[in-house]
C-alpha cells in the first residue's frame, strides 16, 4: 500500500507542478524495433525464397505471417535457429516458431537467471535494459476466445511473476476462467511489450510511452489475428489504459476493461470502441481514484472511466486490496474478469458507477 500511495503522490505532484519534464525513457518506434536486434544486420543481408529477408521485418504482420505460410516448415524451422532474436520478436510469425526461437535466445542470454523460463511459451522477449516480454497462458492454437491484459507503470522482465505482475495475472485469470468452466479453450496473453513508466515517475503522467505502447499493441493485435480469429477480450491496467485509450483496436476485440485507470484519454466509452463493450473497475482502496480527472497539455489522461458520464459497464471489486490486488484470488474483480473473457457477460456483478 505504501508503494501505491508514492506512485499517486508523484502522480498527484506531476500535475501540479506541470514541470515540463520529458519521458524517463526514449521510446522507441514499433516499426524500427527489430532493428537492433542481435542477428538483424545478418537477416537483412540474407535471401530467402527471392524475398529480401528485410522486407519480413518492416512489413505488415499480415505481410509476415504470408512470408511465413510460402515456405516450407523445415524452411521456417531454419529460420528460427539461425536468427532466434528476430523471428523470437516478429509479429505475424507462427507462434510455435516464435516460442522456440524465445527459448532459444533465452538460453543463450542467461536470461534464465532473471526469470524460470521452464515451460513458458513466449511471443516476444527482450532481455535488453528493464527487458519486455509477452508470454501466452494456454493454448493459442485451439483458443476459441482469447484474453489480453496490458500492464501498467512499473511492468518488466523482472516484475512478471510478482504480486500484480501481468504473467502471475495471466496464471490467475486462467485459472478463474477453468474453475468458472473446466476444459475451457481460453488462452491469456501477458502482453508486457512496451517500454513502461518506472514507479514513481512524472512520465505516468504523460502519454509519450503510452503513444510508443499503441503503436507496439496494434501491430501485435495485426500478428494475433493472423493466426485466430477468436474473439478478444482486452485487460487494461493502469497506465496500460492509457495505452489500450490511444491504440485503434480491431473489430476481433469484443470486450475492453480498464480497471486501476487514471483515465484513457476519452471522454467516454465509445472514444474507446463503438463496438466492443466496455467495462471499468475500480477498488475502494485504489489510491488512483484520488488522481485528479484532468488534462493539461500531455499531462493527465482525463475523467475516470468509473464516472457516470463515461458510460462504462462499472463491476464490483470487493476483495482486491489497493493498485495491484485486482486479481487477487478470492476477489469479486477476478471472477468478473473470468466471466468476461468467457463471454459470461450476463453474470457480471456491477455496482452503482457513481465512485
Amino acid at each position: 500500500m505504501a508503494r501505491t500511495r508514492r506512485i499517486v503522490v508523484a502522480a498527484l505532484a506531476t500535475v501540479v507542478l506541470a514541470s515540463g519534464a520529458g519521458p524517463s525513457a526514449q521510446p522507441t518506434i514499433a516499426g524500427d524495433v527489430l532493428t537492433s536486434f542481435p542477428g538483424a544486420a545478418a537477416w537483412r543481408a540474407a535471401r530467402q525464397a527471392g524475398l529480401p529477408m528485410r522486407a519480413a521485418v518492416s512489413a505488415s504482420p499480415a505481410a509476415v505471417a504470408d512470408f511465413f505460410d510460402s515456405l516450407p516448415l523445415t524452411e521456417g524451422g531454419a529460420l528460427a535457429r539461425r536468427f532466434p532474436a528476430i523471428v523470437g520478436n516478429l509479429d505475424g510469425a507462427p507462434p510455435g516458431l516464435r516460442y522456440a526461437a524465445n527459448q532459444k535466445e533465452a538460453a543463450s542470454q542467461g536470461v534464465d537467471h532473471r526469470i524460470d523460463l521452464r515451460g513458458r511459451q513466449f511471443l516476444a522477449l527482450d532481455p535488453r535494459d528493464r527487458g519486455l516480454a509477452v508470454e501466452v497462458v494456454g493454448d493459442l492454437r485451439t483458443a476459441d476466445r482469447v484474453a489480453v491484459i496490458v500492464p501498467g507503470a512499473g511492468a518488466d522482465l523482472d516484475h512478471l511473476d510478482t504480486r500484480g505482475g501481468v504473467a502471475a495475472s495471466a496464471r490467475a485469470l486462467l485459472a478463474e476462467a477453468e474453475r468458472q468452466e473446466p476444459g475451457t479453450n481460453l488462452a491469456v496473453v501477458a502482453w508486457a511489450g512496451y517500454p513502461t513508466p518506472n514507479e514513481p515517475d512524472p512520465s505516468a503522467m504523460q502519454g509519450d510511452l503510452a503513444r510508443d505502447g499503441a503503436r507496439r499493441l496494434h501491430r501485435f493485435l495485426a500478428g494475433l489475428a493472423a493466426y485466430t480469429s477468436a474473439p478478444i477480450g482486452l485487460f487494461c491496467h493502469s497506465y496500460g489504459s492509457v495505452v489500450c485509450g490511444m491504440t485503434p483496436l480491431p473489430k476481433q476485440v469484443s470486450d475492453i476493461v480498464v480497471y486501476g485507470s487514471p483515465g484513457v484519454r476519452h471522454a467516454t466509452a465509445t472514444g474507446l470502441s463503438r463496438t466492443a463493450r466496455v467495462w471499468a473497475a475500480l477498488a475502494d482502496s485504489d489510491p488512483i481514484r484520488w488522481l485528479p480527472a484532468m488534462r493539461f497539455g500531455d499531462y493527465g489522461h482525463g475523467p475516470n472511466p468509473v464516472d457516470p458520464a463515461f458510460g462504462a459497464r462499472v463491476m464490483a471489486t470487493s476483495g482486491a486490496q489497493g493498485h495491484s490486488g485486482y486479481v487477487d484470488i478470492g476477489s469479486e474483480s477476478l471472477r468478473n474478469f473470468a466471466r468476461i473473457a468467457l463471454d459470461r457477460t450476463t453474470e457480471v456483478s456491477l455496482t452503482a458507477p457513481n465512485r
